[in-house]
């Protein structure tokens, strides 16, 4: 971490490939470069036309340069920067912009693959719902959405831990609410937010609370992710789903990541 270079390649990669894709689409937009009618969700021309980037392309538009952008920003790279100090040292973590997204990477609920392939998994999961979201609503773009799931399951992953928001403290539980009553007093639309919410939701019920209460499973990564992602599928099971992986298994994870550093301030 001690160059930006050095930094940017320890992400983790589906991370990394994510708030890459997101910024030079944002860079892309911003300078004309590319048209946002090329890339938005519409699902007549994704069947009858065959515009199937279409699918994937909404999840990497999260607005032109604005706070918003930044504060998605923020999100991602914050669980970077987690994930990075807690597995290079002991001490207490230090909350930066950009975050959630790859300490759930490298953390996430226990799906029966790998770290990568189970965080593959959700964002496949999640986009497939917020598509469907999206169609039901009439939402072109679906990247605030889809970073919202991350941050939702992130929270649920690590309820305990302390978080910090323009100087008010408060359990990692309550931050997407948090996050959404910031947009309410902004003036902002918190409809797309709550759609990741909810996803997130749905994604955390199906793979935690229904396993738990009713021994029912249905979701697990598929093969062709495993397959994809090889280098992690060995990790130790963490999550409260482990009986897929290890009947030993005795519920989610809980981590001392110390204090943080409030959100929002340089």
């Amino acid at each position: 971490m001690s160059t930006p270079d050095a930094w940017f390649n320890n992400l983790p990669k589906i991370t990394r490939t994510y708030m890459t894709l997101c910024f030079a689409t944002t860079c892309m937009t911003q300078f004309g470069l590319l048209s946002p009618k090329t890339i938005y969700l519409d699902f007549d021309l994704v069947f009858f036309h065959f515009n199937f980037w279409r699918l994937v392309t909404s999840f990497l538009f999260v607005g032109k340069f604005s706070f918003n952008f930044l504060v998605c920003l923020l999100i991602l790279y914050v669980v970077a920067i987690l994930w990075m100090i807690y597995y290079e040292s002991s001490h207490a973590i230090i909350l930066n912009r950009g975050q959630y997204g790859s300490v759930l990477e490298n953390d996430p609920f226990v799906a029966g693959g790998g770290a990568s392939a189970d965080f593959a998994f959700m964002l496949l999961f999640g986009g497939s719902v917020l598509s469907i979201i999206g169609f039901i609503l009439g939402y072109p773009f679906l990247g605030v959405p889809l970073i919202f799931m991350i941050l939702y399951v992130w929270s649920r992953k690590h309820t305990e831990q302390i978080v910090s928001f323009w100087g008010f403290k408060f359990k990692a539980l309550y931050f997407p609410w948090a996050m959404i009553g910031f947009t309410l007093l902004t003036g902002g639309d918190p409809i797309p937010e709550l759609a990741g919410v909810f996803a997130g939701h749905v994604y955390y019920f199906l793979l935690e609370i229904l396993p738990n209460t009713k021994n029912i499973n249905l979701l697990q990564t598929p093969q062709f992710l495993v397959n994809f992602f090889p280098s992690d599928n060995n990790r130790p099971v963490t999550g409260a789903a482990a009986p897929r992986q290890a009947a030993a298994a005795t519920g989610p994870s809980r981590y001392n990541w110390g204090g943080g550093r409030t959100l929002g301030r340089d």
